[in-house]
């Protein structure tokens, strides 16, 4: 149905030679028909992501092993005969990514230095697979494991997320969610809404079904709307190797593949839809300002005057609108640096409270014996922070196109659609940064201690020993030996001491160097891409006001036209207009219907 309300639309801008609506109506055209629904697979690292692809699918798509095998975006779409190719950077002076052809059996390989690249950076993998399942229209995107010295993939797989139709998280059943699972389900939940978590391995643990409850229990405290589907993708191969129905059952991949077909293949929560529909709005609500005006000018004569004055009043306001010093673009210019300033402050600040907790975990212990745990939970901690921070900058962007768009209406504008704010604007990855650096202090051994207090000793034994041979006692004596005791135990404690500070001033200058390394990274991309935002956000609002003037001038012509029409050319005129009005009317009637509630439309 909607892509018979978008032909039916895109007639009548044909009629008035409208091509700037005809070219947004097709690109919705070409987005609604679009047969990939894509599904972003995320999770932690070794929690058996690629195994479940390949058992879902019966087909090895996916590498896997023991190490960390999923080092690439992997996108797996359907084609007759299997098939792959790497997807590179362009070489200097290009604008597009290379796509180069590669034989299936290298997918089980790690292609990130691959030869066929030519020293080029692999940006992804993608793959083709003859699968049923992959036949109605389903992407998997399997993604780089979320954990590892500072989650490398974090901000990757995020900013894969707003492009997303549907988000599987894969979590294994050997413990309940961890924090930074948590974390990472909730970011993700905000971009992507539609989504479900995996939970595999239930082959391999007894108490799977406590573990699962668990993690449900942590969802629902959370307020995170998400099914928990057990799985076993060991049971799944042996029932497809064996035509085993009953194993199949047990291994309840049939549950997945429901949620697959009925919520995701079903576009339930798709936004592709709604922005389409609001597309189709906005072209019918410019080419009825048309038909309308066209049509009264021409059942009512004498009021071609009032018409043409009204509508050189809202071509003047739409011109308004276009102007360089119009309020969308005070309020887009402004907004995008109050938002760059904000998401700097916001990253610093959830910095600084990083390092304000290492530190007092550094002076609390010995660094050099703690060292790989404090800087592990603060590399975690900083890479959790730059996905909250993309996740909090991604949400303020679309608040503020809203905000833009809201300028528009009340300018008397309808039917403003709002821009998506593109993914590819949107990305966060901060590849390249290496982990914290490791300490030069090492812990203090016995024979070191030994030596700093034999330092200390030997001098007050000496010293005390001179003094005490000039009252007849031998240089060693119970006194020259106490006063050694206690002068070695002094030097030991304030050796260790000023060591002790050295290391932990060592510590800690390592964290805010890492810190200030990963700042300087992120900070240059949020506000590069914050960049993007605007000239993207400026270049929609900018094609509405030029269209809206464009829309008002034509209307403006035609009632003028209309009035000078012979009585003899009038009644066929007016029935053509009466024609497009109708199906105008219909188009928006049909989607006030598609875009009502469902209680309120009804299940077709």
């Amino acid at each position: 149905m909607i892509v018979e309300l978008i032909d039916h639309t895109a007639r009548i801008a044909e009629l008035y030679d409208r091509g700037d609506l005809r070219a947004r109506l097709q690109v919705a055209k070409e987005r609604i028909t679009d047969p990939q629904v894509r599904v972003v697979i995320a999770g932690q690292l070794k929690q058996g992501k690629s195994q479940l692809l390949n058992s879902l699918l019966n087909l090895p798509v996916a590498r896997v092993g023991d190490d960390e095998t999923t080092a690439l975006i992997t996108v797996v779409s359907h084609a007759e005969q299997p098939s792959a190719q790497l997807v590179v950077a362009p070489d200097p002076g290009q604008t597009e990514p290379e796509v180069i052809p590669i034989g299936v059996e290298e997918i089980r390989h790690d292609l990130r230095r691959a030869p066929q690249a030519r020293g080029r950076e692999v940006l992804r993998v993608e793959v083709g697979a003859p699968s049923p399942l992959l036949r109605g229209g389903l992407t998997f995107i399997d993604t780089p494991g979320v954990g590892g010295h500072g989650q490398p993939h974090l901000s990757a797989t995020l900013g894969l997320l707003p492009d997303a139709d549907a988000m599987l998280m894969i979590s294994d059943t050997s413990q309940e969610f961890t924090e930074p699972e948590l974390r990472f389900i909730r970011q993700a939940h905000e971009i992507c809404p539609l989504g479900a978590v995996v939970a595999t391995k239930t082959d391999l643990y007894p108490h799977w079904r406590a573990i699962v409850a668990a993690d449900v229990a942590h969802l629902q405290r959370g307020g995170l709307n998400l099914p928990v589907i057990p799985v076993s993708s060991l049971l799944r191969g042996h029932a497809v190797a064996t035509n085993d129905a009953e194993l199949n059952n047990e291994s309840n991949f049939p549950a997945l593949v429901a949620f697959l077909s009925e919520k995701v293949l079903g576009r339930e929560n798709d936004r592709v839809r709604e922005h389409v529909l609001a597309e189709i709005s906005a072209a019918a609500e410019h080419l009825g300002v048309a038909v309308n005006s066209e049509l009264s000018a021409i059942n009512d004569p004498d009021d071609v005057r009032r018409l043409t004055e009204d509508l050189e009043r809202r071509k003047q306001e739409a011109s308004d609108a276009l102007a360089h010093t119009a309020l969308w673009q005070q309020v887009l210019n402004d907004g995008i640096t109050d938002l760059t300033a904000d998401v700097d402050h916001d990253l610093r600040a959830r910095f600084r409270a990083i390092i304000d907790h290492a530190e007092s975990v550094v002076n609390s212990c010995d660094p050099t014996l703690h060292w790989a745990e404090i800087g592990s939970e603060a590399e975690d901690a900083i890479a959790t922070a730059v996905g909250d921070n993309f996740v909090w900058a991604f949400q303020r962007a679309e608040a503020l196109a809203a905000e833009v768009a809201r300028t528009f209406i009340e300018a008397g504008m309808d039917a403003v659609d709002l821009p998506e704010v593109s993914a590819a604007a949107m990305g966060a990855g901060f590849d390249g940064l290496r982990a914290i650096a490791r300490m030069d202090s090492k812990p203090v051994g016995i024979s070191h201690k030994a030596v700093t207090s034999m330092r200390g000793s030997y001098g007050g034994v000496l010293m005390f020993g001179m003094l005490t041979s000039m009252a007849g006692l031998g240089m060693f004596n119970p006194l020259s030996l106490g006063a050694g005791l206690l002068l070695g135990r002094k030097a030991y404690r304030e050796e260790m001491e000023a060591r002790m500070s050295r290391v932990r001033g060592e510590a800690k200058a390592n964290l805010r160097k890492f810190a200030d390394d990963v700042a300087f990274v992120v900070g240059k991309e949020s506000r590069d891409r914050l960049k993007a935002i605007q000239r993207q956000l400026r270049d929609h609002y900018r094609e509405i006001a030029n269209q809206a003037t464009r829309s008002l001038n034509e209307s403006l012509q035609a009632a003028v036209a209309a009035a000078r029409l012979q009585e003899n050319e009038r009644s066929g005129r007016v029935r053509e207009l009466e024609r497009q009005a109708d199906i105008l009317r219909q188009v928006n009637e049909n989607i006030a219907k598609l875009t009502a509630p469902p209680s309120a439309t009804g299940r077709e």
